[in-house]
């Protein structure tokens, strides 16, 4: 008797899962379940030593609109991560603009209002957290 309920359920349970739709597209984030992590990409520029480059500035050009969202990264509270050369190029505070599409953007890192570094990267996001899909993280400035 055990085994027939057994087999009822996961009868039910495998005809219910496939008749899902689990393409990005259709994903329904009103039922998705997300980590309470903040995830942010970065992107590591050292010498060819292993030592930090701290750029003047930089920018991240979504290349589609030709926005440059790294405005929200230029604060003084990013301070740090730029003398340590880190540079955040997307993070989750801009899931919603970038959920459920694929989408390249283009970091330009400048020392003395020269541009040193083009690299672009493709990035996307689900429902709860931005994803890098390609692109070097680790950039070893000549």
């Amino acid at each position: 008797m055990f085994a027939k309920i057994t087999l009822v359920f996961l009868s039910i349970f495998l005809i219910a899962c496939n008749d899902k739709d689990d393409s990005i597209e259709q994903q329904d984030c009103a039922t998705a379940i997300c980590t309470l992590n903040f995830v942010t990409i970065s992107v590591s520029i050292k010498d060819a030593s292993g030592k930090a480059i701290a750029l003047d500035s930089y920018e991240v050009i979504d290349t589609e609109t030709g926005k440059n969202i790294a405005e929200d990264f230029n604060g003084d509270e990013y301070q740090y991560l730029k003398e340590q050369g880190f540079y955040p190029i997307l993070s989750d505070a801009n899931r919603i603009q970038y959920q459920n599409t694929t989408e390249t953007l283009t970091f330009k890192g400048f020392i003395a209002a020269e541009e040193v570094i083009t690299e672009d990267y493709e990035v996307g996001a689900d429902c709860c957290h931005v994803s890098l899909i390609t692109g070097n993280t680790e950039i070893v400035l000549e």
